[in-house]
């Protein structure tokens, strides 16, 4: 007698690389939301003003991650538009 297949779920088989994309996004997400509760309206403009210094300054890293913020919040905004 054999047994049925069984199905593995799709993030189970995720590699470290998209286990830590998805850890990321999620962050991302958290903190977009964490900063429209404290600026509101403003977030984004406060998360492309973060971003723009982090360039001025070099630092290329926390600029990407400060532009990913934006565009989660204009995103979260042109949902709760719609």
């Amino acid at each position: 007698m054999s047994r049925p297949a069984v199905q593995v779920p799709a993030y189970a088989c995720r590699t470290n690389e998209e286990e830590d994309d998805a850890v990321h996004a999620t962050q991302v997400e958290e903190y977009a939301r964490q900063l429209l509760e404290a600026h509101g309206a403003k977030a984004a403009a406060e998360a492309a003003q973060k971003a723009a210094a982090f360039e001025r300054s070099g630092d290329k890293e926390q600029a990407e991650a400060w532009r990913q913020i934006e565009a989660a919040l204009l995103l979260m905004r042109g949902a709760s538009q719609s």
